[in-house]
């Protein structure tokens, strides 16, 4: 295999700086895992966030940085990653009934939307049942959670460069249902947040079970089950972003144990600083999230996160909000003015 220029540059600006791979981690808060993966060559083009942290705990000049982000471009223009799948996780924990149900879904000409809130791992469940597949996959990143979502135009384009037919086809983040353009002959996975009035196949994700966590710490961590382990999943939510970024924070710091992790994520100020670690952020999904909402959707926010109302939790009243807005979504009932 070639070695791309980005992985070859990011290995000589960190033996430049003297520092190891966990180093660099440590510093720039991207696991060891993902540097080992771009300076092998196996993941050539970062996130421009997950550039901007390895760029500044290498404290490289406009020149270097800029130079190292070119070629980080030059993975992402490769012809023959034209719609090329995302690598899969190898640890993928989870979702046996949901992967059954896409398997069994996925036949040509199908349309299959997965949803769920952010966080959930609605890509990696369509990534992995995409690699588990014996037809060729294509992936479309719809964007539809950013600020500058794509066109129709520019996801049929997209479309018109692959060039060899696709079996699969996946339009990833989609929050407008415009851009997904009529196709025919592949079977069409659909993810996004809400679910979206397309005929088909429809799968929601929730958060994981307590089980499904601790799995998924131990197969990224190899920390065993334990008590405390159990508590981060809980401080986590069972949430598979917010799992992953706890277990890469311990990945990065060896001394700590999984004891310590449980202690500081039970802070609730720091929370959400901890569970940021590189291109793994609770915060950026969720305030993406919340930006997207409606006015009254964000009002309700407001009132659940005054003082003194966690008890509306433990009267059951945060889920029927969360069930009420659900129903919104979908052109039922309005929020209550208030």
């Amino acid at each position: 295999m070639t070695i791309p220029l980005f992985a070859t540059l990011l290995r000589d600006h960190r033996r430049t700086a003297r520092m190891t791979q966990h180093e660099l981690a440590v510093k720039s808060g991207v696991s060891v895992r993902a540097i080992s993966d771009m300076e092998r060559g196996v993941s050539a083009a970062p996130q421009r966030r997950t550039l901007d942290a390895l760029a500044d705990a290498l404290g490289l000049d406009p020149a270097r940085r800029s130079a190292l982000a070119e070629a980080a471009q030059a993975g992402r223009d490769v012809p023959s990653g034209v719609c090329a799948l995302p690598r899969d996780l190898p640890d993928f924990t989870g979702r046996r009934a949901e992967l059954a149900l896409l398997a069994d879904a996925c036949r040509p000409g199908s349309i299959t939307v997965v949803h769920g809130p952010p966080g959930v791992g609605k890509t990696a469940l369509a990534v992995h049942a995409a690699t588990r597949s014996t037809g060729r996959a294509c992936f479309v990143d719809c964007r539809g959670s950013t600020p500058a979502p794509a066109t129709p135009g520019e996801v049929a384009d997209r479309i018109a460069r692959v060039g060899a037919p696709c079996d699969l086809l996946i339009f990833d983040d989609v929050a407008d249902p415009a851009v997904v353009p009529p196709v025919a002959g592949p079977a069409v996975v659909i993810t996004g947040r809400r679910p979206l009035p397309i005929a088909g196949t429809v799968i929601g994700l929730r958060p994981f079970t307590a089980d499904e966590s601790l799995r998924m710490l131990t197969a990224i961590t190899g920390h065993p089950a334990s008590r405390h382990a159990r508590e981060v999943a809980g401080h986590c939510g069972h949430l598979p972003l917010a799992l992953r970024a706890a277990a890469n924070r311990l990945a990065i710091r060896p001394a700590w144990s999984m004891a310590d992790l449980a202690e500081r994520l039970a802070d609730g100020d720091r929370r959400l600083a901890l569970l940021s670690v590189g291109d793994l952020s609770v915060w950026r999904r969720y305030a993406s999230a919340y930006a997207g909402l409606s006015p009254d959707a964000r009002r309700a926010m407001h009132l659940l996160a005054a003082p003194g109302m966690e008890v509306l939790a433990e009267l059951g009243f945060v889920a029927e909000l969360a069930h009420l807005y659900a129903r919104s979504l979908t052109g039922g009932d309005r929020l209550p003015p208030g």
